[in-house]
C-alpha cells in the first residue's frame, strides 16, 4: 500500500538556503532583461564558467543518446536508424545528444528550440570530445562509431550538410509546421520538466501528429529540484515545500521548473493520445528519501503517494495509441 506523502517537518536552516536563493534571484532578474537568453549564455560562459559543460556531463549525454536508441530498437519501427527521421524539441546549446546520434548512425534529424540556443563554439567542444574520446565511446556503445573529422563548423547550414541536422529556431513545439506523420522517432532529454503544465499536452499532441503510425517517442525527465545541482546543501525535493504562489518568486523563465510528478506525466501522455510502452523510474537513495521525510511539502503535493513523490528521474517510451 502506498504511503501518505509527508506533511509537517522542520524546514532547513536559513544558511542552507542562501546559495540557491541567490542564484534564483539572479536568474529571475536576468529573465526580465531584453535578450535574456543571450545574457544568460554570456553569464554562464564567461562569469560562472558553467559552460561548456564538463567532460562527465558530455559522457552522460552520450549514455542518454544510447538509451534513446535502445528505445528505438525495442519499440520503434523496423527501419534502420540510417533510414529514419529523428525529431527532438529543446535541442539545447551544444547538440551533444544529437551529434552522438550521428556518430551512432542516425542520418536525418529535425531539431527545434523555442529560442535560438544553438552556440557553434559549444558545438565545437562537443565535436572535439567526440574525437578525443572516440575509442572509449566505442567501447561503451559496443560498436564502431563515425568520427566527425577535423573541420570546424561555421554555420547551422553546415550542420545539415555534414551531419544531417536541421536546426529550426525560434520554433514552438506546440505548432511546428512540420509535415504530419513524417517522423520515425521523437526524443527529449531533460526538457519536459521545463515545460509549463499548461503547454505540456499540446506539445505531446504535436509529437503524436508528427509520428508515423509505427513511430515511438522516448523522453527522459529530471524530477529533481535543479537548484540542488548548484547548491549541494539543497534537497532534490526542496521545491516541493512551496505553494505555487511562493514558487513563482523563485521560478525564472531561464530555469523554469514545472514541479510535475510521475503521475502527471503519465496522465499527460495518455491525454495526448499516446500509449506508454516502456517506463523506468529512478528511485531515491536512502539519504534522499530521508531528505524528503524531513520537509513539509506544500498542500498541492500531499495527494501523491511517497513513492510517486520521491521519484527523481523518469524515462517514458510511448507510441501513438490506437484510434
Amino acid at each position: 500500500m502506498a504511503r501518505e506523502a509527508p506533511r509537517r517537518r522542520t524546514a532547513p536552516g536559513y544558511h542552507h538556503r542562501v546559495r540557491w536563493l541567490a542564484k534564483a534571484a539572479l536568474q529571475k532578474g536576468m529573465s526580465a532583461l531584453p535578450r535574456a537568453e543571450s545574457v544568460n549564455y554570456v553569464f554562464q560562459r564567461h562569469v560562472s564558467r558553467s559552460l561548456p559543460s564538463s567532460p562527465a556531463a558530455f559522457r552522460r549525454k552520450f549514455t542518454r543518446a544510447l538509451a534513446h536508441l535502445e528505445a528505438y530498437a525495442a519499440y520503434g519501427p523496423s527501419r534502420p536508424v540510417g533510414e529514419a527521421v529523428f525529431y527532438e524539441f529543446g535541442a539545447g546549446w551544444d547538440l551533444a545528444v544529437q551529434l552522438a546520434y550521428w556518430s551512432l548512425g542516425v542520418e536525418r534529424q529535425l531539431l527545434i528550440d523555442l529560442h535560438s540556443h544553438l552556440r557553434l563554439d559549444l558545438v565545437e567542444v562537443t565535436l572535439e570530445r567526440l574525437r578525443r574520446e572516440h575509442p572509449a565511446l566505442e567501447v561503451e556503445a559496443g560498436r564502431e562509431l563515425r568520427a566527425p573529422g577535423r573541420a570546424s563548423i561555421g554555420s547551422a547550414r553546415e550542420l545539415e550538410e555534414r551531419f544531417g541536422i536541421t536546426y529550426l529556431a525560434p520554433r514552438d513545439a506546440r505548432a511546428t509546421d512540420l509535415v504530419s506523420h513524417s517522423v520515425d522517432f521523437v526524443s527529449s532529454t531533460n526538457t519536459l520538466e521545463h515545460v509549463p503544465a499548461s503547454g505540456l499536452i499540446d506539445i505531446l499532441v504535436e509529437c503524436r501528429r508528427l509520428l508515423r503510425h509505427d513511430g515511438a517517442m522516448s523522453s527522459r525527465i529530471d524530477l529533481r529540484d535543479h537548484y540542488s545541482y548548484f547548491d549541494r546543501s539543497v534537497s532534490p525535493y526542496n521545491f516541493l515545500r512551496y505553494s505555487d504562489r511562493a514558487w513563482w518568486l523563485f521560478n525564472s523563465s531561464l530555469l523554469y521548473q514545472n514541479r510535475l510528478r510521475r503521475p502527471d506525466y503519465l496522465q499527460a501522455v495518455a491525454d495526448a493520445g499516446l500509449s506508454v510502452v516502456g517506463e523506468s523510474a529512478t528511485r531515491p537513495t536512502d539519504p534522499e528519501l530521508a531528505m524528503l521525510d524531513r520537509i513539509e511539502v506544500a498542500p498541492r503535493f500531499r495527494s501523491y503517494s511517497v513513492e510517486d513523490l520521491a521519484v527523481v528521474a523518469l524515462v517514458l517510451v510511448a507510441r501513438p495509441a490506437a484510434a
